[in-house]
């Protein structure tokens, strides 16, 4: 079992590393790699990070022993047409490698099961996530799944704070933080709400303390307004409603607001009228949550991931083998879809998009036939968590290349919609 758990963990990050040795999003990698340089090499904070503060302060914690050895004399080199050296796109993803053998070992510890955890850090869609893209969704996830594990202990105040820093470095953690917060004022728990409102209000204002001297309107613009489409700007959304109502650059739909109320009452309900654990019932709602935002709003590609290693979880206390199973189909049909579709097959190697395989990528409206292929995997996946346990089986895999071909076949080939 050591020999083989060694040996999953081995392949699991001389994969990533490898990978991120020279490849990477020119985009994404370029945003972060000219924040992380002007910090080291003009004492400029960047107050238009593109994302959270907290994930800016561990890239910069890390890039300051690449910057030690660059002031060194060390020479990079750059990989053909990347915005990053080599060796520097690799440290600029080291904690997220990092994070992924973290959730691995988590996930190994809390079930016992190494098939379990080799779902999660053998999935191609989080190896593509984090050592060819770029992505941070890992980050995130170790918080999150360190959380839910808290909650299964009964640790419920530790539970909160892992929820809030996984929050912290993208929202999507603040939602089972907020289910437990919403839980503790519905059972009367009013010292367990206030020491969650305090811990919540003091930890957020010392991860934006460098921002509040003339940063936060800098802050604003460029998260607040170009991520969460606030104000009405408008962003690149890859979401499935505004492919249908063939929009190109949206906000989030205001049907995210009713599917928000409806994570919320249901949890409520249930936590109710069942006889679910809080780690059931969290999960759950939870995984729905994510569901709902991945169709309701701008999503982006990677915020897919966020259902494999929930969805593992809950396999395990719900004893549905099949669900885990799926988690590990939905991550490689996400990665096909993702690299055909939504970029090309050299985009993320070479820093240039050119197609090698014509049948496949630069299909007309891509983006829909993206997003209905991945709907129904989604909707698959609620039918594993909401039904009786059930194995996975080849009809699955039928089922979605289907939905795949019908899918091109209408709005590629008939274009019955246009984006």
């Amino acid at each position: 079992m050591k020999t083989r758990t060694w040996a999953t963990l081995l392949v699991g990050l001389i994969v990533r590393i490898e990978i991120a040795s020279f490849a990477g999003h020119p985009t994404d990698i370029g945003f972060f790699t000219y924040s992380a340089r002007l910090y080291y090499e003009t004492g400029r904070f960047d107050t238009l990070f593109s994302s959270l503060p907290l994930l800016y302060y561990i890239q910069l914690l890390f890039y300051s022993a690449y910057a030690m050895i660059r002031d060194a004399g060390f020479s990079d080199t750059v990989f053909l047409y990347h915005s990053s050296y080599m060796l520097e796109g690799l440290v600029l993803r080291i904690p997220e490698i990092l994070a992924d053998a973290g959730i691995f070992y988590l996930l190994l510890k809390f079930t016992g099961k190494l098939r379990y955890a080799a779902f999660y850090l053998l999935n191609p869609f989080i190896i593509y996530l984090t050592a060819a893209w770029g992505m941070y969704d890992s980050l995130m996830m170790l918080p999150l799944v360190a959380g839910f594990i808290l909650v299964s202990r009964n640790q419920m105040r530790l539970a909160s704070l892992a929820f809030l820093i996984s929050g912290l470095i993208k929202l999507f953690g603040i939602i089972p933080f907020g289910l437990m917060a919403i839980d503790n004022i519905a059972q009367k728990r009013f010292k367990e709400f206030g020491i969650q409102l305090g811990i919540g209000s003091a930890l957020s204002l010392i991860t934006f303390a460098p921002y509040f001297q003339g940063g936060l309107e800098n802050f604003y613009v460029g998260f607040v307004l170009r991520f969460l489409g606030g104000s009405g700007a408008l962003s690149r959304s890859y979401g499935i409603i505004a492919a249908f109502s063939g929009l190109r650059f949206t906000g989030s739909t205001p049907l995210i607001w009713l599917a928000g109320a409806v994570v919320v009452s249901a949890f409520m309900i249930d936590r109710r009228r069942s006889q679910r654990s809080m780690l059931k019932t969290l999960l759950l709602w939870s995984i729905v949550a994510a569901v709902s935002l991945d169709i309701f709003t701008q999503a982006e590609p990677q915020w897919l991931s966020w259902v494999i290693p929930l969805s593992i979880l809950y396999a395990f206390i719900t004893q549905k083998d099949g669900l885990a199973n799926f988690t590990y189909f939905f991550g490689t049909v996400s990665t096909f879809l993702s690299i055909t579709l939504l970029q090309s097959s050299t985009y993320l190697v070479t820093g240039v998009g050119s197609l090698l395989f014509n049948g496949l990528e630069a299909l007309p409206n891509s983006i829909i036939l993206s997003d209905v292929t991945a709907l129904s995997m989604l909707l698959m996946m609620l039918g594993y968590v909401f039904l009786k346990p059930a194995k996975f089986k080849v009809e699955v895999i039928a089922l979605t290349a289907l939905v795949y071909l019908q899918a091109y076949f209408w709005f590629s080939i008939m274009r019955i919609v246009s984006v």
